[in-house]
């Protein structure tokens, strides 16, 4: 009867104790821990979901931490602000500065040393302290359409892109299309060239239509260049590998981009396991695994191979020029507009 009562108390008692909350001191090693992780998208990326990318290395990462689980959770902007506004916050977040004015007062001070490059870094310091890490970057680059015209295959620059196109047609084919909705594609080009646009060749709804509408006008022949994102250099690039559209030039844009996704810490009392998560997430084999989503380092490492890639690859190692995530809706606001004035 002893012996029965002696088994029940060390097998039975402590699985009861830690179902139900009472503490139960275990080993180091194998207690377990959770961190919760919010993506929030914001811009389009290169070929992949950017949320699945997240999962696959936070299960890499238990692998190796056995004791750590990281719970990726995807949101939209709206939801996220909703939920910051109503006092949810997770230990972790993903973003970008298109949301970052909603929530970057409570971001945790890092102690972690950021691989990422100094000169896209600097746009998540404040007073010289760093608040978030640049997880990876993406970027602008004007397509050109050689059905439309064939000089653009080897005339296609930032100077020359509003020159193509054949605007005396009874349907013009406009030589620029914008379609970027809450992006500032127009800064990169003004950071880039001081060409002024012509209107009589550029799509008078360019700053209306969406991404996708842009992209669609370009691959049915309706526009000679596309101001376009990884993503559309990524779609482009099949459609002609696929034999469905003619070869394209590509210029990818350099010194400006503000697509660059970002990694903080919302809750205090996790910042020791969050920073070695961020460690991790920021090492040179899994800033290497973003080709497979098309996206781009924000270290100095080379990932690519394709000759394409590679073109834009350096052209993102080039990125001095961003918007910070400390900046107000005001001043992102003024140098919206400030691109737009000198464009059109």
């Amino acid at each position: 009867m002893l012996v029965a009562v002696f088994i029940l108390t060390i097998c039975v008692l402590p699985f009861w104790f830690g179902r139900y909350g009472v503490y139960v001191p275990q080993s180091e090693n194998t207690e377990s821990t959770f961190l919760k992780l919010w993506h929030i998208d914001s811009f389009e990326g290169g070929s992949g979901n950017r949320a699945e990318f997240l999962n696959r290395i936070a299960v890499k990462y238990h692998a190796k931490k056995t004791s750590c689980y990281v719970v990726v959770q995807t949101l939209t902007e709206e939801e996220a602000i909703n939920a910051i506004s109503n006092g949810n916050l997770p230990d972790l977040i993903s973003f970008s500065h298109h949301i970052a004015n909603h929530f970057y007062d409570k971001l945790q001070k890092l102690e972690l040393k950021s691989p990422a490059r100094t000169e896209i870094q600097k746009f998540a310091e404040k007073d010289g302290k760093t608040y978030a890490i640049p997880w990876y970057m993406s970027g602008y680059c004007l397509i050109g359409n050689s059905a439309v015209d064939e000089r653009v295959l080897t005339q296609l620059s930032v100077d020359t892109a509003y020159s193509f196109g054949n605007p005396d047609a009874k349907n013009p084919k406009f030589a620029y299309t914008a379609g970027l909705k809450n992006s500032y594609a127009q800064v990169a080009m003004l950071e880039n060239s001081t060409a002024r646009a012509n209107l009589k060749s550029c799509d008078p709804k360019m700053l209306e239509k969406t991404s996708f509408e842009a992209y669609s006008d370009f691959t049915k022949n309706n526009a000679a260049v596309l101001l376009g994102t990884a993503r559309d250099f990524y779609r482009v690039q099949n459609r002609v590998s696929l034999n469905g559209m003619q070869a394209c030039a590509y210029v990818p844009l350099q010194k400006f981009s503000d697509l660059i996704q970002y990694i903080g810490i919302l809750n205090p009392q996790s910042t020791a396991q969050s920073e070695n998560f961020i460690s991790f997430l920021l090492s040179n084999e899994n800033q290497r695994a973003l080709a497979g989503i098309g996206l781009f380092p924000t270290t100095d490492i080379e990932i690519y191979a394709d000759s394409e890639y590679k073109k834009f690859e350096k052209a993102m190692q080039t990125i001095t020029k961003s918007i910070s995530i400390f900046a107000t809706p005001d001043e992102k606001l003024a140098l919206y507009k400030k691109a737009i004035n000198s464009m059109c």
